[in-house]
């Protein structure tokens, strides 16, 4: 028989009168989480298309990050099962939408194949699938993994989870004893079945039938005063989130310092939440206490103070309690907690809402360097040396020409020399590091590339940025920029990853926009052409991915190429996007660590592949690898790769 809407039901109508007190309330509740986050400073706007890329590019991300969840699939059950639950209330909200149509306007829903295949068939699949993903939830939340439960455990999933489990069971409920009663429906499988185990009773026919759309409209009033809000911010965010990889710190602006006519004096960094603009406040909101970044963090994963996860819910928390003013939010937080982050950005590459986390902490951070003068005593005297140096490295036995010694090194000559050879403060003066720039001036000079470096090397300034002295920075940026454009400099090769980052992230928004290769690239391409012809000699090779040319660069592959030409590639478990960082970024270099040392978690797990060697391309990183293999054997172990190749030129 036809199926009727609203059978056994009087004054059926009256639920879509419920529906509207509920959409209600829904929407008092979503201008609520609006008026908390309007409250930030600068407005929230999508991000300018990239060059090369088709079309809005926060379509793009809203599309497939926050609606698809494409991020959360790199946990293959949990993303399956959200899968299943967000697609299934889908269905049966435009089943439910459709039945009013039908009801209001006599939309021909419940005839000919459409009823059978959606109305009938698609909707009990949907419903199952709804049911099997709130299963997977339940239990989830019954047995915890230790990152949903560290720091501490989101309230209100559970209640949502029941809620939702009542409004499936009722519905099917529902139709079983209505099949039971009109008869069967060939293509309602699951109705049909519980149709078999249920009385053709019309007075808990209706009783449950109310009971189902009430629990409906209980729901949907909810939604933005419990976790479940998540299904319109999570979308919101990723779509309006910054799609260039990394941090993306950008670079102060003190003209606002220099404003005669201002009477308040800006604040350096962020010290509460009212320092924080839109977007980041959108972050803290967006939040879905998962752990997902809790659980790759270095820092965490080694026993330092910081939870990524910590710092966003005490954020979060603040931000539900309106407590904009609230200065002592860093101390909450810990000072240890926010100089142990290595900048690596693994949380940003795991959160499925695309948070931004580690801008957080350095803003945190800048507030404490320059505003309270407050930073770990090595932080304080690397930037010491930085300030009367224009290095790091404080108490170097080396010059800064120890490391060309020997070596004929041409300057760099204006409107002669094609790339300047940046050597960088690492690769300078430190002497382990000082092998890299020699094995890359034998690389150049064998492929007889046009190059010069600076009579005098110095820092780009990113340890400074990176500790959270911008005004450090932005001095000595400054500088490097004034002497490249009066040396005409226009091309650039980097031995270091974050050199490159400051160059092509930081430097340009200063005056500073030059075409820059990391040494890695350029090694790749200069095999590619012919140029340099490394041996292979079989050697079994395992590449660190450095956070900063990986993650925040997206420079994979290049590196790679160049392993395979000198022997063969191995992979550690984390590797790629997912790799696991050296422990030495974010000034971390100059640190004394609590807990397990980052750089012997990272060596073990590339000593436990069995391979004859460690090759990475970050001077950095091969400190700290160098430094951690010492625990696990007398052998030299790491390599830049540079002088792979150089050895087998």
């Amino acid at each position: 028989m036809t199926r009727i809407p609203y059978w056994n039901i009087s004054y059926g109508i009256l639920i879509d009168a419920f529906a509207l007190v509920a959409v209600i309330v829904f929407a008092r509740g979503v201008y609520g989480h609006w008026q908390r986050i309007k409250k930030g400073k600068l407005r929230l706007r999508p991000v300018r298309d990239l060059p090369g890329q088709i079309g809005p590019i926060f379509v793009y991300a809203l599309v497939t990050k926050g609606i698809l969840g494409s991020k959360l699939y790199k946990k293959f059950f949990t993303g399956l099962a959200h899968g299943f639950l967000f697609w299934g209330m889908i269905l049966l909200g435009i089943g439910t939408t459709l039945v009013v149509l039908n009801v209001l306007f006599g939309l021909p829903i419940f005839a000919g194949g459409f009823n059978r295949w959606f109305m009938s068939f698609g909707l009990d699949l949907a419903g199952l699938a709804a049911l099997a993903g709130l299963i997977f939830f339940f239990l989830r939340r019954m047995f915890p993994p230790q990152r949903l439960i560290t720091p501490r455990e989101r309230a209100g999933f559970v209640a949502q989870i029941g809620l939702l489990l009542a409004v499936i069971v009722t519905g099917f409920i529902v139709e079983g004893i209505r099949i039971k009663a009109t008869g069967p429906d060939p293509y309602a499988f699951v109705g049909n079945i519980l149709a078999g185990w249920l009385p053709a009773n019309l007075a808990a026919h209706r009783l449950f039938w109310w009971g189902h759309g009430l629990l409906c409209m209980a729901f949907i009033a909810y939604i933005p005063y419990s976790p479940m809000m998540h299904i319109l911010l999570v979308p919101a965010n990723t779509a309006l989130a910054d799609p260039m990889p990394g941090s993306k710190m950008g670079v102060m602006d003190f003209s606002s310092f220099d404003n005669e006519e201002s009477e308040e004096i800006p604040t350096l960094g962020c010290a509460s939440l009212a320092d924080f603009t839109q977007k980041r406040l959108l972050d803290y909101d967006a939040c879905l206490w998962c752990g997902r970044c809790h659980e790759v963090c270095p820092a965490a994963s080694t026993q330092k103070p910081l939870s990524p996860k910590g710092v966003m819910l005490t954020l979060a928390e603040r931000l539900t309690n309106g407590e904009f003013e609230d200065t002592e939010v860093i101390d909450a937080i810990g000072e240890d907690a926010i100089f142990a982050c290595t900048t690596c950005t693994a949380c940003m590459e795991a959160c499925p809402a695309c948070i931004n986390q580690p801008k957080t902490i350095l803003k945190f951070r800048q507030n404490l360097v320059m505003e309270q003068s407050r930073i770990p005593e090595l932080m304080g005297k690397a930037m010491t040396s930085l300030e009367q140096r224009a290095h790091p490295f404080f108490g170097t036995g080396s010059g800064p020409k120890e490391w060309c010694k020997d070596l004929d090194v041409p300057i760099f000559a204006q409107g002669e020399t094609e790339y300047l050879l940046w050597i960088g403060c690492s690769v300078t003066y430190e002497e382990r590091a000082q092998k890299i720039a020699r094995a890359m001036v034998h690389i150049l000079d064998a492929a007889g590339v046009s190059y010069g470096i600076l009579e005098e090397s110095r820092c780009t300034g990113d340890p400074a940025k990176q500790m959270g002295n911008e005004f450090m920075f932005s001095e000595l940026a400054q500088t490097n920029i004034e002497e490249f454009n009066d040396l005409g400099v226009q091309k650039i090769i980097t031995l270091c990853p974050h050199c490159y980052n400051s160059f092509t992230r930081h430097y340009p928004p200063l005056g500073g926009d030059y075409t820059v290769i990391p040494h890695a690239v350029f090694i790749d391409r200069l095999i590619s052409q012919g140029k340099i012809a490394p041996r292979d000699n079989g050697q079994s090779i395992v590449y660190h991915d450095p956070c900063y040319l990986g993650r925040r660069n997206r420079i994979f592959e290049a590196p790679r190429q160049v392993v395979r030409r000198l022997g063969r590639l191995v992979e550690m478990p984390r590797h790629g996007a997912e790799s696991f960082c050296c422990g030495g970024g974010g000034g971390n270099y100059w640190a004394e660590e609590v807990g397990e040392r980052i750089n012997q978690n990272r060596s073990r797990e590339a000593l436990d592949t069995g391979a004859e060697r460690i090759a990475t391309a970050c001077p950095f990183c091969l400190l700290m690898l160098t430094d951690g293999t010492k625990k696990f054997t007398e052998e030299q172990k790491a390599f830049d790769i540079a002088e792979l190749v150089a050895e087998r030129l």
